[in-house]
C-alpha cells in the first residue's frame, strides 16, 4: 500500500461567451501538469439548461468546476442540477441573475447584427469591449480575445445569445451550495462589476470573494498567473 494524499478531482474549466478553451491556456500552464483539466465547449446548445446538461454528460463522476462569465452561469446551473457531483465551484466575472432589460436588449441587437452577416464586426467590437480601457491598446490581448470567436462562429454565437435569453434567476439556489466556492472579480470589470460578484458570494456560506487588481472581465486571459494562484488556493481548501 502506498501513502500520500489521494489524487485531486479533475478540474472542468468553462469559457465565457465567444470564448474557447484557449482562454484558459495561461491558467492551465501556471497550475502545472499535475492538474487534470477538461475544457468543454459552451456554444453547442441554445439554453443554459442544455449547456449545463452537456457539461454534466462530458464530465467525470465527480469534479471541481470553474466557469468564466457565461461559463459561470452554466456552472451554477450544473451545480443546481447535480450538486453531489461537483466537489468545489469557482465563479469568475459572472453573476446569478436572469439578465437586466438592458442586457436583453443588447443580446437581441447582437443577434440581429449576426443574422445580417456582421459576425466579424461584432467579434472585433466585443474583443475590445470585454477588456478594460487600460488593456484595449494591447494588440496581443485584443487579438487573442478576437481569435477565440473563430472557434465559436456565427451559429455558435447565436446559440449563446439564445442561451443568455433563457437565463433564470439563480439566487434562490445559492444558499444550498455547500462545497468550497471561489468568487473571483476583476477590479476593472465593466461587464460584470465586482458588486455583482459580492451579491453572488453573499448567500453562499462557503464562498470567498477575491478581486484581481488591474484586471477587467477577461481575467483568465488578462491575469492568468494571478487567476491560477487563486484557483490553487481554492483547490487546496
Amino acid at each position: 500500500m502506498t501513502g500520500g494524499a489521494p489524487p485531486a478531482d479533475p478540474l472542468v474549466l468553462l469559457p465565457g461567451m465567444l470564448g474557447d478553451a484557449t482562454v484558459w491556456d495561461g491558467v492551465v500552464a501556471a497550475l502545472g501538469p499535475e492538474t487534470d483539466v477538461l475544457r468543454p465547449r459552451v456554444d453547442l446548445d441554445d439554453s443554459i439548461a442544455g449547456l449545463a446538461s452537456r457539461v454534466l454528460d462530458e464530465a467525470p463522476a465527480r469534479f471541481a468546476l470553474a466557469g468564466h462569465s457565461l461559463g459561470g452561469i452554466v456552472a451554477l446551473e450544473a451545480v443546481r442540477r447535480a450538486p453531489a457531483r461537483v466537489t468545489r465551484l469557482a465563479l469568475l466575472n459572472t453573476s446569478a441573475g436572469a439578465g437586466s432589460s438592458a442586457q436583453r436588449a443588447g443580446w437581441a441587437r447582437l443577434a440581429e447584427r449576426v443574422g445580417r452577416g456582421e459576425f466579424a464586426a461584432v467579434a472585433a467590437e466585443l474583443a475590445r469591449a470585454t477588456l478594460p480601457a487600460v488593456h484595449r491598446a494591447d494588440p496581443g490581448l485584443v487579438s487573442r480575445n478576437e481569435n477565440m470567436a473563430g472557434t465559436v462562429g456565427p451559429d455558435g454565437l447565436r446559440r449563446q445569445l439564445r442561451a443568455q435569453e433563457s437565463r433564470i434567476d439563480l439566487h434562490p439556489s445559492l444558499a444550498a451550495i455547500g462545497v468550497p466556492v471561489l468568487v473571483l472579480s476583476g477590479e476593472l470589470d465593466e461587464v460584470s462589476p465586482p458588486a455583482l460578484q459580492r451579491d453572488l458570494a453573499e448567500p453562499i456560506r462557503t464562498a470567498r470573494h477575491e478581486t484581481v487588481p488591474g484586471c477587467g472581465h477577461m481575467s483568465p486571459l488578462e491575469r492568468p498567473r494571478e487567476v491560477a494562484a487563486h484557483l490553487r488556493c481554492w483547490l487546496a481548501r
